[in-house]
């Protein structure tokens, strides 16, 4: 049987599913985090003037865990499911992270912590084979990295990242916004490298 590949409206219902369902998760994570105290108050970092819930992060993993078994219940999806550990390095990797945000959320992690378990995390995504292993310089070459090279750069593009949503998160929902447009614009640009013979 012929192998079909995803195409890109294959792609948007993967993310429609993740968007509505984070959509719905949101305000019943809120009206717990609300319920058990877990809010942020405000404070000279903040611009909320009332406490807002900090456990927000629930619900995108639910919505992201939801769009992943979309995706594999979906045949045209198969090529990256069957046979492939990849997958699999990338759940465990969200929720090592997830787990991190959380307990830094509840009981505000030491630096040295937060980036113990983002090594783990990026650790993860190389055992499992989701590793960076080249880049597209604009208006030069693709950059092929050597195998010494590859499981660094993973951890540091994972660390790179994560640091950088966390230090600009000062706004309620400014996370979520960021990730929003910098997952959309991954995707464009991934969905481009792959009609390009690298």
């Amino acid at each position: 049987m012929a192998t079909v590949n995803p195409a890109v409206s294959d792609y948007l219902i993967i993310g429609a599913v993740a968007m509505v369902v984070t959509t719905l998760c949101t305000p019943l994570v809120g009206a717990l985090a609300r319920k058990w105290g877990l809010v942020y108050e405000p404070n000279e970092r903040s611009v909320h003037t009332a406490p807002i819930p900090h456990v927000g992060g629930i619900a995108m993993l639910i919505g992201c865990l939801a769009a992943f078994i979309t995706a594999w219940s979906m045949d045209r999806f198969d090529s990256i499911f069957d046979g492939n550990t990849e997958p699999r390095g990338v759940v465990l990797c969200i929720l090592i992270v997830f787990v991190i945000g959380l307990l830094d959320d509840v009981i505000n992690l030491a630096p040295p912590m937060k980036v113990t378990g983002l090594v783990l995390a990026g650790l993860v995504l190389v055992y499992f084979g989701a590793t960076m292993f080249y880049f597209r310089v604009p208006f030069y070459d693709v950059l092929i990295l050597s195998g010494d090279w590859v499981p660094l750069v993973t951890v540091l593009w994972l660390l790179g990242l994560t640091q950088a949503i966390n230090l600009i998160d000062g706004l309620d929902g400014l996370a979520a916004g960021i990730v929003a447009i910098g997952s959309t614009a991954f995707f464009l640009y991934a969905n481009k490298l792959s009609t390009l013979d690298l």
